[in-house]
């Protein structure tokens, strides 16, 4: 039927149909696209809802590590305090602060102490050193006064060195400090 339609008609018809093909091969595309799309809905939303398990399987694991390195921290402290409490049961006398608190009370105005050095003897005793500086021999011996009439302060050692000057006096005193009585 073609070959019965004049030139100018063929060429309308063949573009005609040109056009009907490409209309035609355009909805297949379509048509597969959204198959595909279809088929692979499914597999999206399983994946998306994987990721989302995943994610709050990690958080809890997250927090569960959390809690029990924070278990783990705790126990560490308990058994930390419970061997100072132990240690401090041991040891029976003043703890190198406090006995230098103690000697800070003691010091008279105008003097003062440029080293100070502790150490344990044996669980009831430690040796303690201390030197500075006295404005004059009145103050060194109020000092030395207040030191000897501390209890726990024994074995008193003061160099006769300490005295030989009448201002700006360098000293220097030994002494134990003994088990304390507690109230």
């Amino acid at each position: 039927m073609l070959h019965l339609l004049s030139e100018s008609q063929k060429k309308k018809v063949i573009k005609e149909y040109k056009m009907r093909l490409v209309i035609v091969i355009c909805w297949i595309i379509v048509f597969i696209s959204l198959v595909g799309l279809a088929c692979l809905l499914p597999s999206y939303l399983s994946a998306v809802g994987r990721v989302n398990i995943i994610k709050s399987e990690n958080q809890i694991k997250e927090r569960s590590v959390q809690v029990l390195k924070d278990q783990n921290f705790q126990d560490k402290i308990k058994l930390v305090n419970s061997s100072l409490e132990a240690l401090k049961t041991s040891i029976n006398i003043l703890s190198p602060k406090e006995a230098y608190n103690k000697i800070l009370n003691s010091l008279p105005e105008g003097v003062y102490i440029d080293r100070y050095t502790y150490g344990l003897i044996d669980d009831n005793s430690a040796s303690i050193s201390i030197s500075g500086v006295a404005p004059d021999r009145d103050k060194l011996i109020e000092l030395q006064k207040k030191i000897n009439s501390n209890p726990e302060f024994t074995s008193i050692n003061i160099p006769i060195t300490s005295f030989t000057r009448k201002k700006d006096l360098s000293f220097s005193f030994n002494f134990n400090l003994i088990k304390s009585v507690k109230k």
